[in-house]
């Protein structure tokens, strides 16, 4: 049931849907700049043919879409959010786009096989129970030689997490309230889910092949393919 995606995606947001709405829309021209669209060009837009749809999971309250929308106008944008906190303050859309309300741990079959051309997950996956519905679901919808992009944290040691929530070991120098101690190692655990490996083995599994990645260490950013099918 929806709702209790919803519940879990507040909960994951520290109760506080409305702050959650507007740190996520405050970076993101940070998260979009000029790097990420020369590679957004080179490594999606080469697959998007006039007519195909392209989709946002986990649209927020649909930046990606209208940027989408705008650069692409003989396409149809699509984004899909859960958060009611996010629909509620979408943007105006252009005609050519448009958003809808789904549970991205259990897709609904919202498109005719190969009809989509581009898919991205931006900061989506760690959020799921589990990926692998949304992975089958998107491979069924994507076109052969379309692309699916996933940027996300993975896992990293617990270190290097305390260290960047409490820059210059201030965890162990100052007073930190309980809570927010219970706060920070709850996150770790949903921040952490997988290491790339585990993502490009699930996304391997369903059928898709890398062909682009660049990780650090908190995130990687990987984009796989619907392959082309074999000559006879």
């Amino acid at each position: 049931m929806i709702e209790k995606t919803q519940a879990q995606i507040l909960k994951h947001h520290g109760g506080d849907g409305d702050h959650a709405r507007e740190m996520i829309t405050r970076s993101y021209e940070r998260r979009h700049d000029i790097d990420f669209w020369e590679f957004w060009n080179i490594q999606m837009g080469s697959v998007i043919d006039h007519g195909d749809l392209i989709m946002d999971l986990g649209a927020g309250i649909g930046q990606f879409v209208n940027d989408l929308a705008l650069r692409y106008p003989e396409n149809t944008v699509i984004g899909v959010e859960a958060a009611e906190y996010m629909l509620v303050a979408q943007l105006p859309l252009p005609e050519n786009a448009r958003m809808l309300l789904d549970d991205l741990n259990d897709p609904r079959d919202l498109f005719s096989e190969g009809k989509v051309a581009a898919v991205m997950a931006n900061m989506l996956i760690h959020e799921l129970n589990q990926p692998v519905r949304l992975f089958q679901r998107v491979f069924a919808w994507l076109k052969p030689g379309g692309r699916f992009c996933l940027i996300d944290l993975v896992r990293q040691p617990l270190e290097a997490y305390l260290e960047h929530k409490f820059p210059e070991g201030a965890l162990w120098k100052e007073p930190v309230e309980k809570c927010a101690i219970e706060g920070v190692f709850q996150h770790f655990l949903e921040h952490n889910r997988y290491h790339t490996e585990d993502l490009i083995y699930m996304l391997k599994a369903c059928g898709f092949e890398v062909v682009d990645l660049t990780e650090n260490q908190r995130t990687v950013r990987l984009v796989v393919e619907k392959p082309l099918p074999l000559r006879q």
